[in-house]
């Protein structure tokens, strides 16, 4: 394949030129208390054409590799009539000639049908616990190749094996309605969901244990933050702040995310990492040829960095990163994060506890949004702290406040970082769900604003 791509290119005259192409093949399983509702068979292959010509950029999506020549020149004859009204520059990269694989010990796409819903029917039998009045188990499985070559003289070869399943139960009693969940996803074999019984039990336990949690009383306090919960805010409330194609061309966040600004503590360092292998967000290489990173986006509480394509690193004069990244062939590449966590701190996790003394423990995400620096956070359940202890089971937590403020009022960071991989992802542009990670330690922060119930 490569050298097909390869061979479509090479007569091409223009500034730059590259072309992806994908081919995809998995299954997709969607078990209910009613049985099973969706099993899917996904089979597809196409690819995507960009073409730089004296400043014009285009691009020409194809499904089949015969039509590769029809969409080098559907792209450059767009590329030819853009290029009065922009100006821009792409070429600034060495050839890369690679290769990567990521491992697996049980190849999912060598099991039968049955195999895999016996699977999915062994979590939902233990899902339907007493008391649980709905509940879903959803696997998927797939394997991706993509090949990437450039009129630089790249050619790269990417093979992901990807297996995820999720857990979902809802507890009623009344009209009192709880939910509990869990997802897992990693670049890894059947093995990965093999053995995540246990896992189902506690989400049943929790669903139901939720009913008789006592509702959260509204006010400020101090916190810690689970590492799950650490990882959505690096993600949603600082790692969209930092995508370059977000702050370029608007003043008000060109001031706002000055390199050098004061974020924090000077022990915190939040980091993007394509680098991370097993996890979904595992980038070796974006999708303009670029290899992954470890990008301080902030660096001892200093912004240091932000996230770029090869555009937005030209227009701002600051270096490549490895964060193009497309959903699949059907779309050009945005600025986007891979792996984005809070950094290990120095603090035993036990010590955070008795720093906190009172305050809440807050735990796992449910929802929530953003709007620049200003977020809101659903955590999925709670503890009461006394005394530096865990006692009562918390619920209708919600965390609300300003990014830098938040990160200024960061007490201490744990060293226990985790970074989560699930079935989730992020969503730009109308580009969605992008696998990503996140993750982090414990945090403690200080007053928190948190709503709930009038006490």
């Amino acid at each position: 394949m490569i050298e097909i791509l390869k061979s479509g290119i090479s007569d091409l005259k223009s500034d730059f030129c590259d072309v992806r192409f994908e081919e995809i093949h998995g299954t997709s399983i969607v078990i209910s208390n009613e049985g099973i509702e969706e099993i899917a068979y996904r089979d597809s292959k196409g690819g995507i054409v960009r073409v730089l010509d004296n400043g014009g950029m285009a691009y020409s999506s194809f499904n089949l590799i015969d039509d590769l020549k029809n969409a080098i020149i559907s792209a450059q004859k767009s590329a030819k009539l853009l290029s009065t009204k922009s100006k821009i520059d792409i070429t600034r990269y060495q050839a890369i000639k690679d290769k990567v694989t990521t491992r697996y010990e049980i190849d999912p796409l060598s099991l039968s049908l049955d195999e895999k819903l016996k699977i999915c029917n062994e979590y939902m039998n233990i899902l339907k616990a007493k008391d649980i009045q709905s509940a879903r188990v959803r696997y998927l499985d797939y394997r991706k190749k993509k090949y990437y070559v450039n009129s630089e003289g790249s050619e790269i070869e990417l093979e992901f094996t990807y297996v995820g399943i999720s857990f979902v139960a809802y507890a009623v009693s009344g009209n009192n309605v709880q939910k509990a969940a869990e997802s897992i996803a990693l670049y890894k074999g059947f093995e990965a969901v093999s053995n995540l019984h246990s896992k189902a039990e506690e989400v049943a336990k929790r669903a139901v244990d939720l009913l008789s949690a006592e509702q959260v009383v509204g006010g400020r306090y101090n916190v810690i933050i689970d590492p799950k919960l650490t990882g959505v805010f690096a993600h949603e409330a600082f790692g969209h702040l930092s995508e370059a194609d977000h702050i370029y061309g608007n003043q008000r966040l060109m001031e706002t995310m000055k390199i050098g600004r004061s974020f924090g503590v000077e022990e915190l360092n939040i980091i993007d990492d394509g680098n991370i292998e097993d996890v979904v967000g595992y980038t070796p290489y974006d999708d303009e040829g670029i290899p992954a990173q470890r990008t301080y986006l902030v660096k001892n509480g200093v912004l240091n960095a932000r996230l770029h394509s090869r555009l937005t690193s030209k227009f701002m004069n600051e270096p490549l990163s490895g964060n193009a990244r497309a959903l699949s062939y059907e779309f050009p590449p945005l600025v986007r994060m891979t792996n984005t966590f809070i950094d290990n701190g120095t603090t035993p996790v036990e010590e955070l506890f008795e720093k906190l003394g009172n305050g809440i423990y807050v735990v796992d995400f449910l929802g929530g949004q953003t709007n620049l620096e200003m977020f809101t956070f659903s955590a999925s359940y709670g503890y009461k702290v006394e005394n530096g202890k865990i006692t009562k089971l918390l619920r209708d937590i919600t965390l609300t406040g300003n990014v830098f403020e938040t990160l200024n009022n960061i007490v201490a960071i744990g060293n226990d970082l985790k970074i989560h991989s699930t079935m989730g992802g992020c969503g730009k542009g109308g580009q969605s769900p992008l696998p990503v990670g996140d993750g982090g330690p414990h945090i403690l922060v200080k007053d928190v604003l948190i709503g709930g119930k009038v006490g």
